[in-house]
């Protein structure tokens, strides 16, 4: 059983790796003479393909091959791959699984080397050998979806469409912190079948220095006046620029994506559904596909483009006062 699994989600890795272990292994899963683990950083180790053929032949205490697990893959060198690539030919009978953050699937000049196979040749030995399972993070506008889905189906509990909105606000992006603070609601829950949004504001702490709601209204209605006094009111309280363009931009990122969905002809029902958002908050309540149609593309492009030439001048300085600051930011609804 050769497994490999490819992408930035670390979290979700973490989970696919302990249930391969679960599978191969069942109650020995954290017996560390019925498992090995190398990492391909390791410099302490002259080759890690050798170390993995050698640990693939091995018998362990209690079975009559060991278990092995290869982290930090992307790290492997061109003879490692080359002879990894070689090995994984002959088809060989093990547990093994290959973690990588990234593996091409083609191979590339750069990526091969002189004489070398590279990566392609390695993806196209693992995936006749075994499987590959992509587990790329998910983008900011799909996080809604995701604790939706992990709630109800790792944690067997439902949550509201508002606690929802709020914990994915408050927490941004980061999948295991997510996690840690669903599983800390649930705890002192008690019986509760079901995550409201008034536990989970009395459970998480926002750890963004803005959230992006705090602003986004306004914003998305291109309504001058209260941008202009929301604008103020945050920057009385002290919350950075950056913060403020930061939430901007996130923001102005999910309304283009929204508009380009209108523009292929999706439905605003059809559109929360792929957000993995509730349709009342996102069609009626929010209404964000009329912010969207308030912006349109080619605005919305400009100003992201702007937001990012912000973000670079107040970290270098530039503005001399807070009024110019202000100023710049009322100016990107006014077009």
């Amino acid at each position: 059983m050769i497994l490999t699994l490819v992408g930035d989600d670390l979290f979700s890795k973490e989970r696919r790796i302990d249930q391969f272990l679960e599978k191969t292994l069942g109650e020995r899963k954290n017996d560390p003479l019925a498992r090995k683990f190398l990492f391909a950083t390791d410099t302490s180790i002259p080759s890690i393909a050798d170390a993995v053929m050698e640990a693939c032949d091995s018998m362990s205490m209690f079975a009559s091959e060991q278990v092995v697990v290869v982290r930090k893959g992307e790290a492997l060198k061109s003879g490692d791959i080359d002879a990894l690539t070689h090995w994984l030919s002959t088809k060989p009978d093990c547990k093994l699984l290959l973690e990588f953050e990234k593996l091409a699937a083609k191979a590339t000049k750069k990526d091969s080397g002189e004489g070398g196979k590279g990566t392609g040749e390695l993806y196209k030995i693992l995936k006749t050998v075994g499987e590959i399972e992509k587990f790329d993070s998910p983008r900011e506008w799909d996080i809604p979806k995701w604790i939706t889905t992990h709630v109800q189906t790792n944690l067997g509990k439902r949550i509201e469409p508002m606690a929802v909105e709020y914990i994915a606000n408050a927490l941004g992006t980061d999948l295991s912190i997510i996690d840690a603070e669903l599983q800390k609601i649930i705890l002192f829950a008690g019986e509760s079948k079901e995550i409201t949004l008034e536990q989970a504001r009395l459970m998480v702490v926002p750890q963004r220095e803005i959230a992006s709601f705090e602003i986004r209204e306004s914003f998305g209605n291109r309504d001058a006046r209260a941008f202009t006094q929301k604008l103020r009111e945050l920057l009385d309280s002290n919350v950075d620029g950056v913060a403020i363009v930061s939430a901007l931009q996130s923001y102005s990122v999910r309304l283009l994506h929204i508009c380009s969905m209108l523009d292929n002809g999706m439905s605003p029902k059809d559109i929360a559904t792929k957000l993995g958002v509730n349709e009342w908050l996102f069609c009626t309540k929010q209404n964000e596909p009329r912010k969207a149609r308030n912006w349109n593309k080619p605005i919305l492009c400009r100003v992201i483009k702007r937001l990012g030439d912000l973000d670079y001048e107040i970290k270098m300085g530039k503005f001399e006062s807070r009024m110019s600051l202000e100023i710049s930011l009322a100016s990107l609804v006014i077009r």
